[in-house]
């Protein structure tokens, strides 16, 4: 499972960004797929995640904090 870095979150607009540790495409984080665990998320916080292609670039799903 990839892994990366949440480097933008708004949470008051329920999305942000992962930068992968293998790339340097941000991959899309909306905060529906984060779950219970969206207290946890915030800048800077290290998760692991899988990825779909979705218009405009890549979504983040299954994401989890490590």
């Amino acid at each position: 499972m990839p892994t990366g870095t949440v480097t933008r979150y708004f949470e008051l607009r329920g999305f942000g960004f992962i930068t992968p540790d293998e790339s340097d495409r941000d991959v899309f984080l909306g905060c529906d797929v984060v779950g219970a665990d969206v207290e946890l998320i915030q800048e800077g916080q290290r998760v692991e995640y899988e990825a779909v292609d979705a218009a405009p670039g890549l979504k983040a799903i299954a994401v989890k904090p490590i």
